[in-house]
C-alpha cells in the first residue's frame, strides 16, 4: 500500500445509503436548520431591541429640538421686522 493512494474508508459505503438520495431528507433537515436559526436569532437580537428604540427616541428629541430652534428663529424674525 502506497501512502499516495491510500485504500478508501469504509464509511464511503455507509454514506452512500438511500435516503441520503432523497429530496425530502434535505428538505426536513433545512426546516430544522431553519427552525433552530429562527428560535436563537429571536435571542440574538433582543438586546439590540433597546439600543434600537434608543436611537429612536434621540432622533425624535434631535428633529423636535431642531424644529423648535427653527420656530423661535422664525419668530423672531418675524417680531423683528
Amino acid at each position: 500500500m502506497s501512502f499516495l493512494s491510500p485504500a478508501p474508508l469504509a464509511t464511503v459505503d455507509a454514506l452512500d445509503a438511500s435516503w441520503m438520495h432523497q429530496p425530502i431528507t434535505y428538505l426536513v433537515i433545512a426546516a430544522i436548520c431553519l427552525l433552530v436559526v429562527l428560535r436563537y436569532l429571536k435571542r440574538a437580537l433582543a438586546p439590540v431591541g433597546a439600543l434600537v428604540d434608543a436611537v429612536a427616541a434621540a432622533a425624535v428629541v434631535a428633529f423636535a429640538a431642531a424644529l423648535a430652534l427653527a420656530m423661535l428663529l422664525l419668530a423672531a424674525v418675524t417680531t423683528a421686522r
